[in-house]
């Protein structure tokens, strides 16, 4: 009845009247025609309306803030703290679930690979998170080998490399939070999120370097063979980093208006010196590759030794330097004033091994050197019994020490007399550089006593009052360590990549926890110098040096990162 009496209301509304002509007359198609648009409005509001809400579900609506000039005075404060709230472009890895089938994955089935959950477009300076998936192997034997505390049971090396730049970024992989990664046997996942800071299309390369914690061989047990297991990585897999708006702060073009690097522990990367858009001698000097290193943050400028000299000698003119093989190598550059391997960087001295090489600017081979730096004379053996530096120049005591082992002899710790002071001076700066030596032939349990031991030795050596200068302390980090293992019958050295990380960590934290805010304590880390240098030329380096010596060009780098810590302090440029 309803519809019948909305029909006659209709046929009635459209009866003519004198001199106009009747709309369902010939002018019916017209009516059908506005009907027609009208539908089509009403089912394009609605697929409008429809498909907002979708879009709501997969990008959630931001607020646009409102411009500056137009908020009150009391919310301009809160602009900053509003934006950080706003959702990111792309999400950590504690934000993106582990697929569950992930864990029940076997090798049989599964070969390990590497996920990028949000392999995408992301804008420099912004992270991706990589994942890389074990999947279960059993051994079928008793555990003989364990990782260290809190360490992975397979060690696993990534990087993300710029197809167009070659810049190799590490990816720090961490176990993620699953009661499998505690299992020998089950699926293991390794997660990380990863800043790249240089414009590129960067791809995964890397492998599995050991499972079942082989790359920890503590104790009687020996290094075991270098026996890597592939990664499955698709070619398509790959992460396109982008300056859209051409203001990166990373851009080599902004380098040089960068403030000058004042800590040694700054992230960077390896850049073909061809490729600068500045003059290379504006920045250290390249490697035997003609790469430069290039901090992300801060500038590094070339610093001469000479000058380097005359900065000790008003800043720190009292210096106790402690380490290895790899401290005297970079000390015989100081002590040269840069002229050490210069001739000859090729030879094997300058390569790997200078333990037999005859030199006079200090006594490099003594277990305890003190010798003064002259900023044009160099280094030279101080007089016996001199605790004093002659005027504009700076006393360094060099201390050959094997790590903090038991190999040292004397022991270690025995130079820290009552008379340690009196005899060899109160520092303003102590550079301790061990773990190398540590790694190789000591437990870390060991391990972890000893530098307990040295931070508190140190502390009450270096006391701060009685109008003594504050000691500031200098960590050195090991020396970076991958891509085989040292099989060597006699020397039997532990390293792995993961180990040599592990002990460089309990020495950083050690010292942190109990010198900080006591002293100022600084990290040389010259480990991520070689680790982001390209896979092959660290593959290169480390094969062709079982002493795991760094080239002199390097070891020239790391001076350089050193010098530029120590002595950019308060410099406009």
């Amino acid at each position: 009845m309803e519809r019948r009496a909305s029909q006659e209301a209709l046929n009635s509304a459209g009866q003519s009247t004198a001199g106009r002509r009747p709309l369902f007359g010939y002018g019916r198609k017209v009516w059908l025609a506005v009907l027609a648009l009208a539908g089509f409005a009403g089912l394009l509001v609605v697929y409008m309306y429809g498909f907002l809400e979708i879009d709501s579900i997969i990008r959630p609506a931001v607020e646009e803030p409102a411009p500056m000039g137009d908020l009150p005075e009391n919310t301009l404060a809160d602009v900053d703290t509003t934006l950080k709230q706003q959702p990111p472009r792309f999400k950590r890895c504690s934000d993106l679930p582990i697929p569950e089938h992930y864990w029940n994955m076997t090798i049989e089935s599964t070969p390990a690979f590497v996920d990028v959950p949000q392999a995408s477009k992301i804008n420099v300076g912004e992270s991706v998170c990589v994942r890389v998936v074990v999947p279960a192997k059993p051994l079928g034997t008793a555990q003989t080998f364990v990782p260290l505390s809190n360490a992975p049971w397979d060690s696993v090396l990534v990087d993300l490399v710029g197809r167009a730049t070659n810049v190799s970024v590490p990816v720090p992989l961490r176990m993620a939070n699953h009661t499998h990664n505690q299992n020998r046997d089950l699926t293991h996942v390794y997660e990380a999120d990863v800043v790249l800071r240089d414009a590129d299309i960067y791809s995964p390369e890397g492998y599995i370097e050991f499972r079942y914690a082989l790359w920890n061989p503590e104790a009687s047990l020996d290094p075991q063979p270098f026996e890597p297991e592939k990664l499955q990585i698709p070619d398509t897999l790959q992460v396109n980093v982008s300056d859209d708006d051409g203001v990166s702060p990373y851009s080599l073009q902004n380098y040089l208006d960068l403030p000058l690097c004042t800590e040694p522990n700054a992230e960077g990367r390896w850049i073909s010196a061809a490729s600068l858009p500045f003059d290379a001698a504006q920045v250290p000097p390249p490697d035997n590759h003609n790469l430069v290193w290039l901090p992300y943050d801060c500038r590094l400028k070339r610093v001469k030794y000479q000058d380097f000299a005359t900065c000790l000698a008003q800043r720190y003119p009292k210096i106790h330097w402690f380490g290895d093989s790899n401290t005297r190598r970079a000390l015989k550059k100081v002590s040269t004033l840069g002229q050490w391997c210069a001739a000859e960087p090729n030879s094997l001295v300058c390569t790997c091994n200078d333990n037999s090489e005859k030199f006079t600017n200090y006594g490099a081979y003594k277990r305890i050197s003190p010798f003064d730096l002259d900023p044009v004379a160099g280094g030279a053996v101080a007089p016996d019994g001199a605790v004093e530096p002659p005027a504009n120049r700076s006393r360094i005591v060099a201390f050959k020490w094997d790590g903090l082992t038991t190999r040292n002899d004397p022991p270690w710790a025995d130079y820290f007399t009552q008379d340690f002071e009196a005899k060899l001076g109160h520092p303003s700066l102590a550079i301790v550089g061990v773990t190398n030596w540590d790694t190789a032939f000591e437990t870390h349990a060991f391990f972890s006593g000893e530098v307990d031991k040295l931070a508190a030795l140190i502390d009450a050596s270096y006391p701060t009052h009685l109008g003594h200068p504050n000691t500031d302390i200098v960590l050195r980090s090991g020396q970076y360590y991958c891509c085989t293992s040292d099989m060597d019958k006699f020397w039997k050295r532990r390293y792995s990549r993961l180990r040599n990380r592990f002990y460089d960590a309990t020495l950083i934290d050690t010292f942190k926890q109990k010198l900080d805010g006591k002293r100022n304590v600084l990290v040389w880390d010259v480990a991520q110098i070689s680790e982001r240098r390209p896979y092959k030329y660290r593959e290169e380096d480390v094969t062709k040096c079982a002493a795991n010596h760094v080239r002199s060009e390097i070891v020239e780098i790391e001076n350089q990162v050193l010098m530029n810590a120590l002595c950019n302090s308060g410099l406009e440029a």
